[in-house]
């Protein structure tokens, strides 16, 4: 039986049966949206750096031939190894950003939630380190608002546009989220 990105999120809910580690709608309406943001239908390689116990894993595997999630919390890679991702080649590893950011190429870089947390020369480090793995990728970072402004939410992410040299080419603004990507140039068709 496959399972919908909904129905998997409720499915970890009900097996969890802990309340701090149930999805909150906010959360959920977030991880929908990521999704429907994204450029393309299909990617060959994805790189979620931030990928905690891999809520978003599941979508991304849908829409991928070979996902691979980085995040610096052990426990949280033990819970993601544990689910099933039948539709892509899946790796979990333990690592920090940028220095542990694996080889390349990737089509999709997802950023969940991290940029919030980088110095200034952690945020350079990233935009070389994507500049080498994922050169014409599409970058999608995704921020919780919970304890900031929206205006200071994009700071980094404008940062990292900027150093990549990638334009702003979409932004979902919610109350509680925030969502932008960043695409390469395209050749015209």
């Amino acid at each position: 039986m496959t399972l919908t990105l909904a129905q998997s999120l409720d499915r970890r809910l009900d097996i969890a049966g802990n309340p701090t580690v149930a999805l909150s709608f906010p959360q959920r309406r977030m991880l929908g949206q990521a999704l429907a943001f994204l450029p393309r239908q299909h990617y060959r390689r994805v790189l979620e750096l931030g990928c905690g116990t891999g809520l978003l894993a599941r979508g991304l595997s849908v829409r991928c031939d070979h996902y691979v999630g980085l995040d610096a919390d052990p426990g949280a890679l033990i819970q993601a190894r544990s689910e099933p991702y039948p539709f892509a080649r899946t790796e979990f590893r333990h690592g920090r950003v940028p220095e542990d950011i694996p080889e390349g190429p990737f089509d999709l870089v997802v950023l969940n939630g991290i940029l919030q947390d980088l110095t200034h020369a952690a945020l350079e480090g990233l935009a070389v380190r994507l500049q080498q793995v994922a050169p014409s990728a599409d970058i999608l970072c995704l921020r919780s608002l919970l304890f900031e402004a929206p205006d200071e939410a994009f700071r980094p992410q404008a940062m990292l546009g900027a150093a990549l040299g990638r334009p702003l080419t979409g932004s979902n603004l919610d109350r509680l989220f925030r969502i932008d990507v960043f695409e390469p140039e395209r050749e015209a068709a």
